[in-house]
């Protein structure tokens, strides 16, 4: 059934299975949306399993075995969100895409499965890139309900819907929610050396920058006022030459749970404010990451 109405979840039965699958009823439940839930048997792992001599039960049996266990998560989650389940084999993320091309998912919520809590799992990494709608990838050791949201901005419309997922987020768990917008150094060419202003100019150089830079992140706010309605709520604006570098420092040093971002499909590798800035930010900040198409 293809609508925007579905929200995607991936189950892989690990310990942070239950973490997605709590965010998503929560999704689901406050946006009217149906769940769908898919575990994916890895094709890979199934055929070093047969190369090893183990064999591989027939998928019949694999498939009761995964209904059965995502009944018991499902078990204790008092929800009133209409949910489905379903089991498929190949490779995870492309599996995914797939799916979530075919429903029209709103988005994807899936576990990061970063063991080392420094990067994200590979699957992980992929669906951010490839598959075609947003993905929330949720930390594994990020339980409870999100405290602090941080909401990157380029004022495009991309990031328009980015706010939206970001407020909905917010409002929904009681987060805060903090708007950042990175501009570059004023006073400062590309290679870092100082500018000079003409002396006879009221303000400085500095100034007259960090003010262009007020004067469109106002318009932009005032443009998306009734989506921050009731949502607890602040803006900031930092400086950097690199973007995802101030974010991700900003990020670890305020405590947030959450980061929120536009991207935009120029080409498979996602791009924000200075193209590979998107990669970097995901890989490094260690915080759950909301990728929004």
């Amino acid at each position: 059934m293809k609508s925007s109405n579905n929200i995607l979840a991936g189950i892989d039965f690990s310990d942070s299975s239950a973490i997605v699958l709590r965010h998503a009823l929560h999704a689901a439940g406050a946006s009217g949306s149906r769940l769908v839930a898919v575990h994916v048997l890895d094709a890979g792992l199934r055929e070093h399993r047969d190369v090893s001599g183990m064999g591989n039960p027939g998928f019949d049996t694999l498939k009761k075995e995964a209904e059965g266990r995502f009944a018991e998560l499902l078990e204790g989650n008092v929800s009133e969100v209409e949910v489905q389940f379903s089991v498929k084999i190949g490779k995870p993320a492309e599996e995914l895409g797939v799916l979530a091309g075919e429903l029209g998912a709103r988005y994807l919520i899936i576990s990061a499965n970063d063991l080392t809590k420094k990067r994200l799992g590979s699957i992980a990494a992929r669906c951010l890139r490839t598959v075609p709608c947003d993905v929330l990838v949720l930390r594994d050791w990020q339980g409870g309900d999100f405290r602090k949201i941080v909401m990157c901005t380029d004022f495009s419309k991309t990031a328009d819907t980015a706010l939206a997922r970001a407020a909905s987020l917010a409002g929904g768990s009681g987060a805060r929610l903090e708007i950042v917008y990175v501009m570059y150094p004023p006073g400062r060419d590309s290679w870092g050396k100082a500018l000079e202003h003409a002396a006879d100019s009221v303000m400085s150089y500095e100034e007259e920058c960090k003010a262009e830079v007020q004067a469109k992140l106002d318009q932009w706010m005032e443009r998306n006022e009734a989506v921050l309605k009731d949502v607890k709520h602040e803006v900031l604006i930092l400086e950097s030459e690199v973007p995802s570098i101030k974010i991700t420092d900003h990020v670890v040093s305020t405590g947030a749970d959450l980061v929120v971002m536009g991207t935009h499909g120029h080409s498979p590798i996602m791009s924000l404010f200075l193209g590979t800035n998107a990669e970097r930010l995901l890989h490094d900040a260690p915080v759950s990451v909301f990728a929004v198409r």
